[in-house]
């Protein structure tokens, strides 16, 4: 079954709507939509692996849906189905125009939602998965949510996976703690330490010490770069 990205401020609706189509055999991940910007950061992401489908409800107070429509339609480059309460023909034909693939009312049965995502899926073949990343010995296959290193499986935590793979889209590059804290700072691991955390984990658990590192480099006052010693680059 499909990949669904359901993005909706409703978080009742959005706890209903998942259990019904995790019931119908699709994977849902759902975001509030003020959190719209982290999932446009990963889609752009070429290593991240992407919906099938992306179900929005664009329409809130103080928030652009067009522009919101026209972003998650480039990011995404999958098909974008607005799920929202009845809207005037103005509205729908506008979200339309912006890239929207098809509409539907809200409430409606999870039934319809997935004959709709199927409808979608025939005419748009599901999204190919992401390939692996290799850094040195290092090998994070974001699709399967696996990593090893020497060909060892590596045992790691969803947070410490998370971790990983947000430093792999980008490897040899310094990425942010405020991104990375987005990027796996939910619950628990909202803060700044917690991130270190997460990082001193990682170190022991491919072995390496903070004084000295083989693949996971803290530049101080910006962030952290992924990159094997002999693969170093100007971040």
């Amino acid at each position: 079954m499909a990949k669904i990205l359901l993005i909706d401020e409703n978080a009742f609706h959005r706890r209903s709507l998942s259990e019904h189509l995790f019931l119908l055999g699709h994977t849902v991940t759902d975001l509030a939509l003020h959190e719209t910007g982290r999932a446009l950061s990963d889609l752009a992401c070429h290593t991240h692996q992407r919906p099938d489908v992306v179900m929005v409800d664009p329409f809130a107070p103080a928030v652009d849906g067009l522009l919101l429509m026209r972003m998650l339609c480039i990011s995404s480059r999958r098909p974008v189905l607005v799920h929202s309460v009845d809207r005037s023909d103005d509205d729908i034909v506008q979200m339309l125009h912006a890239g929207a693939d098809s509409y539907l009312p809200k409430p409606c049965h999870p039934s319809v939602v997935d004959a709709c995502v199927g409808a979608l899926l025939r005419r748009v073949p599901a999204a190919p998965p992401p390939p692996p990343t290799v850094v040195g010995s290092l090998r994070i296959d974001v699709a399967e949510r696996s990593a090893t290193i020497g060909g060892e499986p590596l045992v790691l935590t969803r947070t410490e996976f998370d971790l990983l793979a947000c430093l792999a889209e980008h490897p040899g590059r310094v990425v942010p703690r405020a991104q990375l804290r987005i990027r796996v700072g939910r619950g628990a691991f909202s803060s700044a330490g917690s991130v270190d955390v997460l990082l001193h984990r990682l170190r022991r658990k491919i072995a390496e010490r903070a004084s000295d590192t083989r693949y996971l480099h803290t530049v101080r006052g910006k962030g952290i770069a992924l990159h094997a010693d002999a693969d170093r680059r100007a971040a």
